[in-house]
């Protein structure tokens, strides 16, 4: 097997968790590289480490892994995750290796997956990609992190978003689609979600080469229509699905704030959504 890298986010919630992936490797004698670095050294550690190894093992929450993924798309590359992360959407959802022992199995055996990627703009999301209340939402809780503890952080962030949010006049066009909305939500996801009493939200497929659209029908996110969505059939919000690409047109703004699988950053409008199949490859759980 060839040196593989192994490439740890300091500033991940659990980065001092990867000690027990790092002595495992040692133990079973797997040659590694590692790369401990901060978050702003991770993109150009990835582009480094794709002309030279074959296998990049990546620690971290899903922002991390959707950085790497930025680069290791439509390559050769097998991307491994190392679950450091606050809650690590993605590897639950896959059922990616969960601990260093599943891991080494899947090394071993060469177990992958290929999946699907979303991309906007040319950036890619392996989750979803969401404008309006969650941009705001996760900008403060980025701020509130260097209080409280990342959990604590997403109360008063919410309760924030909840009060300053604003709407926004987009319009939303494909091959079956032409919405004009003034909205507070939007969010386009690679594949699928599929809703769960109360709350849970989860892809049951990674391959359908689909891009879900979900967006409030009009007007800002209040508590009272969160209920109404759980709990009755009158709900605020919609949910399309689209083999296409997706575009959003925004009026009067050239720049837009997006979340990337929980990331913030501006792009420049007009959006345009789209999927790549087969595009990203994984490594999995042993069968």
């Amino acid at each position: 097997m060839n040196t593989i890298a192994v490439i740890i986010n300091n500033k991940a919630k659990n980065h001092t968790e990867s000690k027990t992936y790092l002595d495992a490797f040692k133990e079973t004698q797997l040659i590694y590289k590692l790369y401990e670095i901060s978050p702003k050294q991770l993109a150009l550690t990835i582009q480094k480490c794709i002309s030279k190894h074959k296998i990049i093992l990546v620690g971290g929450g899903d922002g991390t892994i959707r950085t790497a993924a930025q680069y290791c798309i439509n390559t050769p590359i097998i991307l491994g995750v190392l679950p450091l992360g606050t809650l690590n959407h993605l590897a639950k959802e896959l059922g990616l290796p969960q601990n260093a022992k599943d891991l080494i199995d899947s090394l071993q055996k060469n177990q992958t997956v290929k999946i699907d990627v979303g991309t906007v703009n040319g950036f890619v999301f392996l989750n979803n990609a969401s404008i309006g209340f969650y941009p705001q939402f996760a900008n403060k809780r980025d701020l509130y992190t260097r209080i409280y503890s990342k959990w604590l952080s997403y109360i008063p962030s919410f309760i924030h978003s909840l009060k300053k949010h604003r709407t926004i006049s987009l319009t939303i066009k494909s091959k079956d689609l032409n919405l004009f909305l003034r909205t507070s939500f939007l969010m386009v996801s690679n594949n699928l979600y599929s809703y769960e009493f109360p709350i849970t939200l989860k892809r049951m497929s990674f391959h359908t080469s689909q891009l879900g659209l979900y967006f409030l029908k009009h007007g800002k996110i209040r508590l009272l229509k969160i209920m109404k969505h759980l709990f009755t059939s009158d709900s605020q919000f919609e949910i399309h699905q689209s083999k296409l690409p997706i575009e959003v047109h925004f009026n009067n703004k050239k720049e837009i704030t997006i979340s990337l699988d929980g990331d913030n950053k501006k792009v420049k409008a007009p959006l345009l959504f789209k999927i790549l199949p087969n595009s990203l490859t994984l490594l999995t759980m042993s069968s």
